[in-house]
């Protein structure tokens, strides 16, 4: 009996063992089966100055985890299984870049790396509907509208037809290329993380006593600005992010409280409204910021305007404004600002062209030393939405319709952004 007994305690034990075995193992064969998706195809297309990068997947693209290093732009994919060789398009890499490397790490995570030669610029999307994501690279300054055609509406020309194109592909041949990204990325409130998860602090610049720059027929800056910049907060709220206003009355507000009240809402994003001037009538354009020093004259003179009354930093001249690079906080954040910077220009642009047929001028990203973006802890940019100083663009400015086109344009570039569905940098 005894003995029967024994065989019963060593069978139940190893009942126990094999049952804690089976529990210690399933979960490892739940992570083995966690990709959701492979990368089965590359190819490269040439587009006038530009090179085109495809990839493709089996499933849904990731989002864009970026990082660059020295000359590489590293794209994270989580979740995806490399389905194809460690240099897929050996033999037809060409300047400016200099090669793609796709990487596999143990846990599912994988990387494709893009090497340049020399200074190139970069605009990369996700296309949701195509599992694929589309990296446009181009030399410095050769392609200066590189996301444009990412971005803009459906029906939009193509502005470089390939001339020459060059494609290596592993796996299904692709489909049609779309006439614009846009079509693929779909509508900016899709696959938003949450409705209200995200929040963007809108600041519309001066007020009160400090109306700001003002047009000819006697428009304010401040009225503009907060006018901008409510149409802004409704375009937001409608693609399911949370905004809210440094100002929604006609008060002044010190420009180093501005930034205090987003972080004390504990913002995502920081985005200042503003309208623009120049000793040059024929001047007209949107120009976007992000905080950091330079030696632009055109630039620092802005800047005097807008850091005009600045409390605790006296006059504004070019040898004190070195104070910016002490601010280790919006440093840490000038890459993601200057992307954010881009992508708001480059949208707008292209959204008021072809919603107005204009031909707006691209005035581009620039970094500028704004005191209203001194000590934000999230990325900050400084929108100059147009120039009141030119009477036909201060009239646009005015109109409900033009403004409204504005606001969802600087909408749809923060979507994107928080989407990490598009991204435009340099490196």
């Amino acid at each position: 009996m005894l003995g029967g007994v024994a065989v019963m305690r060593r069978m139940m034990a190893v009942a126990v063992a094999t049952a804690t075995i089976g529990a210690m193992v399933a979960p490892l064969v739940v992570r083995a089966s966690l990709a959701a998706s492979a990368l089965t195809s590359a190819r490269i297309e040439h587009h006038g100055p530009t090179l085109e990068l495809h990839f493709e997947f089996s499933g849904p693209a990731p989002g864009l985890d970026l990082s660059t290093h020295g000359s590489e732009l590293r794209i994270e994919l989580a979740r995806t299984h490399i389905a194809i060789p460690p240099r897929p398009l050996f033999g037809h890499e060409t300047a400016p870049i200099a090669s793609v490397r796709t990487i596999e790490s143990p846990g599912g995570r994988s990387r494709i790396v893009v090497e340049v030669i020399g200074k190139a610029d970069y605009a990369i999307a996700r296309l949701r509907n195509r599992n694929e994501i589309v990296l446009r690279v181009a030399s410095a300054g050769a392609d200066p509208n590189i996301a444009a055609p990412m971005i803009v509406h459906d029906d939009a020309p193509r502005r470089h037809p390939p001339s020459v194109t060059r494609a290596v592909a592993f796996g299904p041949a692709p489909n049609p290329r779309p006439d614009s990204l846009a079509q693929a990325v779909g509508p900016a409130n899709e696959e938003i993380r949450q409705p209200g998860h995200f929040i963007v602090m809108i600041d519309p610049g001066h007020g009160g006593y400090d109306p700001g720059t003002q047009s000819s027929a006697g428009v304010m800056e401040k009225d503009l600005a907060i006018q901008i910049a409510t149409r802004l907060k409704a375009a937001l709220e409608a693609r399911g992010i949370r905004a809210e206003l440094t100002r929604s009355t006609d008060v002044f507000i010190s420009l180093a409280e501005r930034t205090r009240i987003a972080n004390r809402a504990g913002a995502d994003l920081f985005v200042s409204i503003h309208l623009n001037s120049s000793p040059s009538t024929d001047t007209t354009g949107i120009e976007v910021y992000y905080l950091n020093n330079t030696t632009d004259r055109a630039t620092i003179r802005l800047a005097r305007m807008e850091n005009a009354g600045a409390d605790g930093y006296g006059a504004p001249d070019a040898s004190n404004l070195n104070y910016i690079l002490t601010d280790l906080r919006q440093n840490y954040k000038a890459s993601e600002a200057a992307s954010v910077a881009r992508m708001i220009d480059a949208q707008t642009v292209a959204d008021l062209d072809a919603g107005l047929g204009l031909n707006v001028n691209a005035l581009g990203a620039k970094m500028g030393p704004f005191y209203v973006l001194v000590g934000a802890h999230m990325p900050a940019v400084l929108v100059e939405c147009g120039f009141m100083s030119n009477a036909r663009e201060a009239t646009r400015l005015a109109s409900p319709d033009y403004q409204d086109l504005l606001a969802s344009a600087i909408a749809t570039a923060v979507a994107h952004y928080f989407n990490a569905d598009l991204a435009v940098g340099n490196l």
